[in-house]
């Protein structure tokens, strides 16, 4: 996910300002369609993934990477996808920008998840 994410942050949100405004609700719709399609089944897996780790891994590191995954679902789908649903209807600027600055803090916490694995992995393995 932290490919993702970053592509996201640093190219595709700030594009949508950059986008035509007659454009935009088309180019929004099909960006919302392809990127649900990526994200969506990547974070069900991480979050299974993560699940089945702690329950069989008992390490309080791993426990703190699930809880900074339900943070990123719960800014997602408490404040992200509300934004995502405003942007569906009208282009706004200020919502843009407003995504762009949340998203930062998931982009951060994606990040900081993956230095989180890599240091089980090293004390694992």
């Amino acid at each position: 996910m932290i490919g993702v994410i970053s592509i996201t942050q640093l190219i595709t949100y700030p594009s949508f300002l950059k986008i035509q405004r007659d454009k935009f609700l088309d180019f929004h719709k099909n960006y919302v369609k392809a990127i649900s399609f990526v994200a969506v089944p990547a974070m069900v897996l991480e979050l299974f993934t993560l699940i089945y780790m702690n329950i069989y891994i008992s390490n309080l590191i791993l426990m703190k990477s699930l809880l900074v995954l339900i943070m990123l679902w719960l800014i997602t789908f408490i404040i992200i996808v509300p934004i995502h649903n405003q942007l569906s209807k009208e282009f706004n600027q200020e919502k843009i920008i407003s995504i762009i600055r949340y998203n930062w803090i998931r982009t951060v916490l994606w990040t900081s998840k993956i230095f989180i694995i890599l240091y089980i992995f090293y004390e694992e393995f």
